[in-house]
């Protein structure tokens, strides 16, 4: 059944059994708001994230299920990098009216599938019509003790960068889905790879443990490639930094694609790709040990890759170092909007 069959209030009544419960949750969908309880001695968390058809996804590339999972999975990725604990979620559409029903029920089900994962709930949101293109909005309540809480702003002098997982995989996915004509998406090469473009997994145990040890002077996600939002942190930190390009973490996909194609993915794909949704974070060198225990419980590798410096004018903030140890031009450090 096509949207503008099924109408405005059905559509809101039939994503009703997508609202779990929660203790915390008084009031979810069916009120102007919803109505949630705080803890006493909690920081509130809130993030929300857009995806616009044809600039994030494409309908073609990217099944409702996944579409779901991924709309959810980048705003708790936001959650994680402040150390934070998800509890709500809130999903804004603004659909055609030639939308199917089952592609929003897909949609739904890829949502409510990383929120029992995670432990966040369905609380409401709002449905729009469109001439296109579709959007997804997904907005996060999640909460944090305000003494644990990691800002962008924290790194200093000396502390060692490190990233969760690897990075560059995302920009092999989205390559491969770019490239694929009609191949089907279970034939495409580089699955693993569109798979991480397709269905990013938050970083939500190691964020909220690495704030809880209290071992991360400042963190936040990758979204927009290692490059630009490591400057990102050290803007906000007034400190400049040093990245070893070597020492990205790339996956054996990423090292076979260089391989095959005789072309480094360092630069394009690991340094400046985005969309890894990993956590890069600033710690100490004394912590190197805790880090690299927490690393092997969590089995998630954290690997350092460079050094917070002090900031000096006229300097570049981030210095990116090749194998030779030179300093490489670069035209970009990742993506941007605008």
């Amino acid at each position: 059944m096509l949207l503008k069959t099924l109408g405005e209030d059905s559509l809101i009544e039939s994503l009703k059994k997508f609202s779990g419960s929660h203790r915390r949750l008084l009031k979810g969908i069916g009120d102007d708001t919803s109505v949630s309880v705080q803890k006493d001695g909690s920081s509130l968390l809130v993030t929300t994230d857009i995806l616009i058809e044809d600039v994030h996804f494409r309908t073609k590339s990217a099944p409702a299920y996944l579409l779901g999972r991924k709309a959810l999975s980048v705003s708790l990725s936001d959650i994680a990098a402040m150390g934070g604990t998800p509890l709500f979620f809130l999903v804004s559409l603004a659909l055609s009216p030639l939308t199917p029903g089952k592609f929003i029920d897909e949609l739904y089900k890829g949502l409510d599938s990383v929120g029992r994962e995670t432990g966040c709930v369905l609380g409401g949101g709002n449905v729009a019509k469109t001439p296109g293109p579709m959007m997804v909005s997904t907005t996060v309540i999640g909460e944090a003790p305000a003494d644990e809480v990691v800002y962008r702003k924290g790194a200093r002098q000396g502390d060692l960068i490190f990233i969760t997982g690897t990075v560059g995989g995302s920009a092999l996915g989205l390559k491969a889905l770019s490239s694929r004509g009609k191949t089907p998406l279970s034939r495409l090469p580089w699955k693993k790879s569109v798979k991480s473009h397709l269905d990013p997994a938050p970083r939500l145990e190691a964020g909220r443990m690495l704030a809880r040890a209290r071992l991360a002077t400042a963190m936040m996600d990758i979204s927009d490639g290692v490059g630009l939002d490591l400057k990102r942190m050290c803007i906000e930190s007034r400190k400049s930094a040093v990245i070893y390009l070597s020492s990205l973490p790339i996956s054996d996909e990423l090292k076979a694609y260089g391989r095959k194609t005789g072309k480094s993915p360092m630069v394009d794909f690991a340094l400046t790709g985005g969309e890894d949704y990993e956590l890069i974070f600033t710690s100490p060198e004394k912590n190197l040990r805790k880090i690299s225990a927490l690393s092997r419980k969590l089995n998630l590798p954290m690997t350092p890759v460079g050094k917070i410096m002090s900031q000096k004018k006229h300097e570049r903030v981030i210095t990116v170092l090749d194998e030779d140890g030179e300093p490489m031009e670069l035209k970009k450090l990742g993506f941007e909007h605008y």
